[in-house]
């Protein structure tokens, strides 16, 4: 499969997943949530964000999953993700909540720099507004 095929059929697995679980994604929003998968992806290689290397699997075990929790925060106004590791849940949600939830603001907490580095990277590419990445210890 040539790498447009594997990534049209990513995406549709998300989409289909999405969908499956009562939530429907724009294209901007499937765009950006694959475009977040790639770079989990290639920054992954580096930094050892996640145990997962598959990109089918990262789908299902990363986006999807975050997403199976966007139930719990219906309108919430802010959202705390404490040890936000590679930024699951709280990038997947913050995704999803620039379009369906624009009120929402999503605070990313870790204290380890190079993954702060890795959301700060995803939150300017992303070009995420509603999402602010802090580098410190919660106790």
């Amino acid at each position: 499969m040539s790498n447009t095929a594997d990534l049209n059929h990513l995406t549709r697995t998300l989409k289909e997943g999405a969908t499956a679980m009562g939530l429907t994604l724009s294209d901007a929003q499937l765009d950006k949530l694959m475009a977040y998968q790639a770079l989990l992806a290639k920054w992954n290689k580096v930094y050892n964000l996640t145990a997962l290397r598959d990109p089918a699997q990262m789908v299902t075990h990363h986006l999807l999953d975050s997403l199976s929790a966007v139930s719990a925060f219906t309108g919430a106004q802010r959202v705390l993700d404490v040890g936000a590791g590679g930024g699951l849940p709280g990038i997947v949600l913050a995704i999803w909540a620039a379009q369906a939830q624009p009120q929402m603001k999503i605070t990313l907490v870790d204290t380890v720099q190079k993954k702060t580095a890795f959301l700060n990277q995803v939150k300017a590419q992303l070009q995420l507004g509603n999402v602010t990445v802090v580098h410190a210890r919660v106790e």
